[in-house]
């Protein structure tokens, strides 16, 4: 593979790495946001409680 070959697919690579989705409106989605936290809170919440049982 030649350097301009791998120079071609750094580039690509690249490219691709900034591409955004066609539509994107600009909005941010508090309700994935919120599905994505809501789990993830709660299983801090639960280890928090396992900790303080245990010890």
């Amino acid at each position: 593979m030649t350097h301009m070959e791998m120079t071609a697919l750094e580039n690509a690579s690249r490219t691709a790495m900034a591409w955004s989705p066609e539509g994107y409106d600009g909005r941010t989605r508090y309700d994935y946001v919120l599905k994505a936290g809501l789990p993830a809170l709660a299983i801090v919440a639960v280890a928090a409680l396992l900790l303080f049982v245990v010890f």
